[in-house]
């Protein structure tokens, strides 16, 4: 019975394809498309303006340097100086190790660190090439 009603189905739909007109789309439907989609391309919805322009980075930089220099040459740079003459600067640069004296890392930590290295590399890579593969 459902092989009859399909056989009736699909002479009527037949029936129906028959009668319709085939239509087909103009001879420039091409360009009309290509036209329309290269004038919503060319509108531009956000421009990038900078808030300070580079001109006047630059001069701020340029001001920035002329005042360490001025301030150089009247503080001194000499630690015995200046602003620098209470400051004991080779005690911050003095490493103390001591507190490490007495610590062991295992095996298995040091190849951890080691795979998650290796492992955040590959990661780092594959993600740079898929991104300029998109073009972002």
């Amino acid at each position: 019975m459902d092989e009859l009603e399909d056989k009736k189905l699909e002479a009527f739909v037949d029936r129906l394809m028959d009668d319709a007109p085939l239509e087909s789309p103009s001879v420039d439907f091409t360009q009309n498309v290509l036209h329309k989609l290269e004038a919503e391309t060319s509108k531009e919805v956000f421009q990038y303006k900078p808030l300070v322009s580079g001109k006047v980075l630059s001069i701020a930089f340029i001001a920035f340097v002329a005042l360490l220099i001025l301030i150089g040459s009247q503080v001194g740079l000499d630690s015995g100086q200046g602003w620098f003459k209470n400051l004991n600067m080779g005690a911050w640069f003095h490493a103390d190790w001591s507190w490490m004296e007495g610590y062991t890392s295992s095996k298995v930590l040091v190849y951890a660190f080691l795979v998650l290295g290796l492992m955040f590399s590959i990661q780092v890579t594959l993600l740079k090439k898929q991104l300029s593969s998109r073009g972002l």
